[in-house]
């Protein structure tokens, strides 16, 4: 099947910037730069509407995009998507305002706790909704962890650029590169996990994307990175590793949702079929 880019880069992008703001939100609790958070909170704002013009896009006309929005209720993958996409931006634009404008540590740190169930949720559902009974390679919970994990790396990584630019190394309480770590072995995991369903016979069929994007880089390059990271076992900068670690992240969730594509069976005319039928319940 054809890979859907702006689904690829809207799944991507905007889970990018739910889980960055995950981190944000976790950096309230753990400790770290003021304005490392602030640096974050705006970084998700840009992220989660980057994604949602993606996500207006892959509708195909603004007669989907309409049907979309005012079948919201249907609760189908397009519309718990945009529900999830809303939530996080008015919780990111109300942590912002709080930072700015109060003084409330309580304010802050609950509207954290949103972000983060929030953030966590979006990169989880942005894969949920592929995993339906006509897809065989589709229909398994292994394609949403695969999806929450690839967007955790990057946002972890990413949170780790924003702490080398603007931080002073007491992010997370010092454990940004621990974090990191543990983000890229979620993601090792899932994307590992996903393979297994679609089966290594189909998978390697689709050589660049599965040994290139996937092992070498998604996996063996941003793994090695990560720990490099933690470490120091290398004389490179923080703000290197981290910049080379989003984009091996990237390039890794970028191959695994390109693998969802080239191993679908069949074909799905999402645009004039599926849209209005199934994903908008009508």
């Amino acid at each position: 099947m054809e890979i859907q880019w702006p689904l690829v880069l809207f799944s991507l992008t905007a889970g990018t910037g739910g889980s960055l703001f995950a981190f944000v939100g976790l950096s309230e609790f753990l400790g770290g730069s003021a304005k490392v958070r602030d640096a974050g909170a705006v970084c998700s704002l840009a992220l989660i509407v980057i994604g949602g013009c993606f996500s207006v896009l892959h509708l195909a006309s603004p007669l989907h995009a309409i049907s979309a929005v005012t079948n919201l209720l249907s609760f189908s993958g397009v519309s718990i998507e945009l529900m999830l996409l809303g939530a996080c931006f008015i919780a990111m634009a109300a942590y912002l305002a709080v930072r700015k404008r109060s003084s409330s540590d309580v304010a802050a740190k609950a509207l954290a706790v949103v972000g983060i169930v929030f953030g966590l949720m979006l990169g989880f559902f942005c894969g949920h909704g592929y995993v339906i009974e006509a897809q065989p390679t589709w229909n398994t919970e292994t394609l949403p962890f695969a999806y929450l994990g690839t967007s955790l790396a990057c946002g972890a990584f990413l949170f780790g650029v924003l702490g080398a630019i603007k931080g002073d190394g007491t992010e997370l309480g010092g454990r940004s590169a621990v974090a990191s770590l543990v983000a890229v072995a979620i993601a090792v995991v899932g994307m590992v996990a996903y393979v297994m369903h679609v089966g290594f016979a189909a998978a390697s069929a689709q050589a660049l994307v599965f040994w290139g994007g996937i092992v070498a880089v998604g996996i063996v390059a941003t793994l090695v990175i990560a720990v490099v990271r933690m470490t120091g076992a290398a004389k490179v900068s923080s703000l290197a590793l981290s910049s080379a670690g989003l984009a091996c992240a990237a390039v890794g969730g970028i191959a695994l949702r390109a693998l969802m594509w080239l191993c679908a069976t069949g074909y799905i005319d999402l645009f004039s079929h599926t849209v209005p039928s199934v994903m908008l319940n009508y």
